[in-house]
């Protein structure tokens, strides 16, 4: 009997050996991430995207002040068209980065034409994401860029914001819409 628990305890402890620990869960570091709460914040976040742009299409600014910039521009770097395309749902927020982006497109030295022909589509889309955790509800959006050429990706632009507030989340829905059957005589 004492060599069978013998064994028995040998081969236990055998098998706990070939077993591999099964992973533990851990949280990801600390980081931070922009809250938009004003119109100005969306008026950064189209500053974001004109500077990723410029960097990615004509080239990197070399930390030059904007006259200085725009003057490179116009000597030395290429010229680029783009057009902004309306997003696929439209929005108040939608719209408002539509015209910010184009400002500050113009203001790099890109030409931005409303000819859907006319240059390099510039597609964006915002998505919201909400998540509703113990104690608290968490609005986020996401923004993904694209400037496409045919139906290749020439560059593509993605960042995530948190929303402060709930006002800015309705904001970002697309619009209401009815669909209306008109039944003839």
């Amino acid at each position: 009997m004492k060599i069978s628990y013998a064994l028995l305890v040998i081969l236990c402890l055998g098998l706990g050996a070939c077993t591999t620990p099964m992973p533990v869960e851990t949280g990801y570091p600390l980081t931070y991430q922009q809250k938009m709460q004003s119109a100005h914040h969306w008026d950064v976040m189209a500053t974001d995207v004109a500077n990723w742009l410029q960097d990615a299409l004509i080239g990197p600014s070399s930390g030059q002040d904007e006259n200085q910039q725009q003057a490179a521009v116009a000597d030395d770097r290429p010229i680029v068209t783009l057009y902004i395309q309306e997003p696929r749902y439209a929005s108040p927020a939608g719209e408002a980065f539509s015209k910010l982006l184009a400002t500050h497109l113009v203001e790099r030295g890109f030409i931005v034409t409303t000819n859907p022909s006319g240059g390099l589509p510039v597609s964006y889309d915002l998505q919201v994401v909400t998540d509703r955790l113990p104690n608290n509800t968490k609005d986020e959006v996401i923004l993904n860029v694209s400037v496409m050429n045919a139906e290749r990706y020439l560059i593509r632009y993605s960042n995530i914001y948190y929303v402060g507030d709930k006002s800015q989340y309705v904001a970002m829905q697309p619009s209401a819409s009815r669909i209306m059957e008109v039944v003839g005589p």
